[in-house]
């Protein structure tokens, strides 16, 4: 009987290896379609890793081949994770889902907003907290009020983790560690970076397949901070399906869509679970969570009813173009999750007008996406939202030239689109151009006039004050020399660090801009051309936060 029996399982055991062949090679094809040099990947069935996938390289540079113990940054997959350790404490009683969060721990950061006190650990773990992504700025904002819609937000996830920080008395590492990581077996995960991982880690690579810098946390952080392994995430994951750790009916809270969180009005299709997405479809019900730190990418799914579902990292910009090919392989059905996070595909005609445009000129590289009068852009082939996306890729690598033509044909093709107005008065800024940014930038404000960022950086570019609430201190910058340079601005903790914000003017052989600000200590440095510097006429300096010049501001009463 056992040599029938051993029979009978050579067949189904060659069959399993077959088709594992089979999907690497079709992911090997995708990785090369979409320029993508590592991958790591877990698919789990009947509630256990079925198959396991490292493929390409950590680097570009080095070649040096992924394993199954290469980490790489899971970006937001660090959200779900956390959720599942959140829910523990629900479990133990810890944590009352809907007991406000300030009853727990009053956040600072929202104590200006008395509706911060109707925030509960249930709506930001269904992203209807109201809060932002992330804030504009040091100050932090709601954008709509607590449990009215859905919206994406980190910052909600930071706020529980403070509150968790707070009732546990932890640190948001040691506590998952503790909680979740060490139990589960993920011996190669953590919210901060990790000496041991100096020997086997992804690097970041653009959509260009260049390198990038690796960031690596110093500071546990909840909502994008995770650096892990597929088998280690394949670990947690196949734990989340089973409720391994959590009660029944915790498990089927977390799988359960939640008030007013459904993506598109009118629509059950795609929701948000506690700390999961929710997607439904012939197939079953799915829980999901896209990743996105810009050269990291990855995406997790789980059909909790049938204990099936996979993650996969990657180290390129490019990773979740080819998401929906790659769910193809191991589901079937539709994947509404994927429309929705639009990435587009691998055949996605954007991407590989942005490669030939890095490889040879604009006009030459377009030509094979123009239409019949080979003179405007095919709006078939390239809409006004992907001609603008390659615009921004080509500011992104300071590719001016061939960004402010793409806006160009972006605006001849689509007359009255915004986008395509601001993104060539962005590029005609940084190449110096202030009249021509001037004028791109007032056609744009003409069709949305209540844009207050837009406003802002036009009237400081005309020269207009900006206003000076009371309190306000004005703050003069100066940078002598660089008289060379096209566009030079002041970014730091005051404007979000955005590099548009406070542009700088050519005055009496040196860079002037001045601003009103409310006394307090914050951080800045000089952008000029797209290199950012501290202050060579400041001695402070923050050794510790990336060498930031540091301002102090006094009252003047």
């Amino acid at each position: 009987m056992k040599c029938l029996r051993y029979t009978l399982l050579i067949p189904i055991l060659f069959s399993g290896l077959l088709h594992a062949q089979h999907r690497k090679a079709q992911l090997e094809k995708l990785m090369a379609e979409a320029g993508i040099p590592g991958l790591s990947l877990a698919y789990i069935r009947d509630g256990k890793i079925a198959e396991s996938y490292a493929l390409g390289v950590r680097s570009a540079d080095t070649n040096q081949p992924v394993d199954d113990e290469t980490v790489f940054a899971a970006a937001s997959l660090s959200k779900c994770v956390f959720a599942y350790g959140v829910m523990h404490l629900v479990d133990a009683g810890k944590l009352d889902l809907d007991k406000p969060l300030y009853q727990y721990y009053p956040y600072p950061d929202l104590a200006h907003d008395e509706r911060y006190k109707q925030v509960t650990a249930r709506m930001v773990l269904s992203h209807t907290s109201g809060l932002p992504n992330w804030r504009n700025g040091d100050r932090l904002e709601f954008q709509y009020d607590p449990g009215q819609r859905f919206r994406y937000s980190g910052e909600g996830f930071v706020l529980l983790m403070r509150t968790v920080e707070k009732i546990t008395g932890q640190n948001i590492e040691d506590w998952m560690q503790q909680t979740v990581f060490k139990p589960l077996g993920m011996t190669h995960t953590s919210y901060i970076w990790q000496s041991a991982y100096e020997e086997d880690f992804a690097v970041p690579h653009t959509s260009t397949g260049r390198t990038s810098s690796k960031y690596r946390p110093e500071e546990g952080n909840s909502a994008h901070s995770l650096q892990t392994t597929a088998t280690d995430y394949g670990r947690f994951v196949a734990a989340l399906l089973n409720g391994q750790g959590l009660k029944k009916t915790t498990r089927t809270q977390m799988f359960t869509p939640q008030a007013h969180s459904q993506l598109k009005e009118g629509s059950d299709t795609l929701q948000w679970c506690l700390g999961v997405g929710y997607q439904l479809t012939g197939a079953g019900k799915a829980v999901w969570q896209w990743g996105d730190n810009g050269t990291f990418k990855a995406f997790l799914i789980g059909y909790p009813d049938k204990q099936e579902g996979l993650v996969y990292l990657t180290n390129s910009s490019t990773g979740l173009n080819i998401a929906a090919d790659l769910l193809a392989l191991f589901f079937t059905g539709p994947q509404p999750s994927i429309d929705y996070i639009d990435y587009g595909t691998t055949r996605d005609p954007g991407l590989a007008l942005l490669k030939r445009a890095l490889e040879m000129p604009f006009a030459e590289a377009v030509r094979p996406y123009l239409d019949k009068s080979g003179k405007m852009q095919d709006t078939v082939q390239l809409t006004a939202g992907k001609m603008n996306d390659v615009g921004y890729q080509l500011l992104y690598r300071r590719e001016l030239d061939a960004a402010s033509h793409a806006f160009e044909m972006n605006l001849k093709a689509y007359p009255k689109s915004r986008p395509a107005m601001i993104g060539l008065a962005e590029s005609s800024l940084r190449m110096g151009k202030r009249e021509t940014a001037v004028k791109y930038l007032e056609a744009a404000m003409a069709l949305k006039p209540d844009d207050e960022f837009g406003q802002r950086v036009l009237d400081r570019l005309k020269g207009n004050p900006d206003p000076a609430p009371e309190g306000s201190v004005k703050v003069d910058f100066t940078l002598r020399s660089y008289e060379s340079a096209r566009f030079v601005t002041v970014a730091g903790s005051f404007n979000g660090w955005n590099d548009l914000d406070l542009p700088m003017q050519w005055v009496n052989g040196e860079w002037r801009a001045s601003l009103n600000l409310a006394p307090g200590e914050y951080r800045y440095k000089f952008v000029v051309d797209g290199v950012w510097i501290p202050d060579p006429g400041n001695p402070e300096i923050d050794l510790k936060d990336n060498f930031n010049s540091i301002l102090s501001v006094e009252s003047t009463k």
